[in-house]
């Protein structure tokens, strides 16, 4: 089979979708669905290229959604890539490097069009599976994080200070965003998490949001849903310092254990986990929590040459592991 590779037009659409339904793995999705997660993020429409047979049929996407990238007081224009899908019949071509890869080759096509619209650097959180393809490539910066983990439900719920109070988040408000101009600063790069772009990630679906509140103020907000392997994850964390921050992942650890014991037998919640940092590594050891059989890569790859590499390197980063 000989393959083409193009970026998708609007006319593409109909067929995208049924080809995500068909040989994604992940789910069935509607054109309402589509356009939420790829025509309508905050940040603009996602570029997708595909990889087509000799009849011009679709055999292989991989999207690119629009992202920002906080580094210290500077917001910078990124891609994260997105869902690459190949259909049986293309995974059988005969290849004689790994290199041209389907999936390899539709990246390399988007690389054009990004550069060309002014993105500055791609990051992506990638199956494990990938990785040892990705360090083939030198000009991507391969790192990544472990997944630390506490068993539920606890013998107690975590104490929490009187000096906080924990409560569902009522609403994406300005409070969100004066939270965010703070958070912002406690690791060297991560996504914008803003008004603008949490609702759209974070803001439907089965993910239970908490605020944390301090003397009035908002100073953590915390994500969490049951996922995967009996476990309550949790992801997108905002924190005003690393004191809200201990109590916020207490929060959302108390979260899980609610959620454990009410959990039906047959669908039960035995640990929460999360994708630790550094920094939040050393709120997570007195809470409980210990090092998990997981590693999450991360890939990170700058387009701007000017951009220095050492302030992007994987090991700077805050990602969740929604990300």
């Amino acid at each position: 089979m000989r393959l083409s590779y193009r970026m998708h037009t609007p006319a593409d659409e109909p067929a995208l979708i049924q080809f995500w339904c068909e040989h994604s793995g992940w789910d069935q999705v509607s054109a309402e669905q589509w356009a939420h997660r790829l025509l309508r993020p905050p940040f603009g429409a996602a570029g997708i290229a595909l990889a087509t047979d000799e009849q011009g049929t679709i055999v292989g996407q991989f999207a690119f959604i629009p992202v920002r990238v906080a580094v210290g007081a500077h917001d910078i224009g990124a891609m994260r890539p997105f869902a690459p899908i190949v259909a049986p019949s293309a995974r059988r071509v005969m290849l004689s490097s790994p290199l041209q890869h389907p999936v390899v080759s539709m990246y390399r096509h988007a690389l054009k069009a990004l550069r060309e619209s002014g993105i500055r650097l791609l990051y992506t959180i990638p199956d494990p599976r990938w990785v040892r393809l990705f360090k083939l490539f030198p000009m991507l910066q391969v790192g990544s994080f472990p997944l630390w983990s506490v068993a539920l439900p606890l013998a107690a719920s975590l104490p929490i200070s009187p000096d906080y109070a924990v409560s569902p988040l009522v609403a994406y408000d300005e409070r969100v965003e004066r939270l965010w101009a703070v958070a912002r600063h406690l690791h060297s790069c991560q996504l914008v998490r803003n008004t603008q772009f949490l609702p759209w990630k974070i803001g439907s679906g089965d993910y239970q949001v908490l605020a944390v509140e301090r003397g009035g103020e908002l100073v953590g907000l915390v994500a969490g849903r049951q996922k995967g392997d009996q476990q309550w994850l949790i992801c997108d964390m905002l924190a005003a310092d690393e004191d809200a921050l201990r109590v916020t992942l207490a929060a959302a650890v108390n979260s899980g254990h609610g959620e454990a014991l009410a959990a039906p037998p047959g669908r039960p919640i035995r640990k929460a986990a999360v994708l630790a940092t550094p920094l939040i590594e050393r709120a997570a050891r007195p809470l409980g929590f210990q090092r998990d059989q997981y590693d999450f890569p991360m890939i990170v790859h700058l387009l701007d040459h000017a951009l220095p590499k050492e302030q992007f390197a994987p090991e700077r980063w805050y990602v969740s592991a929604n990300d």
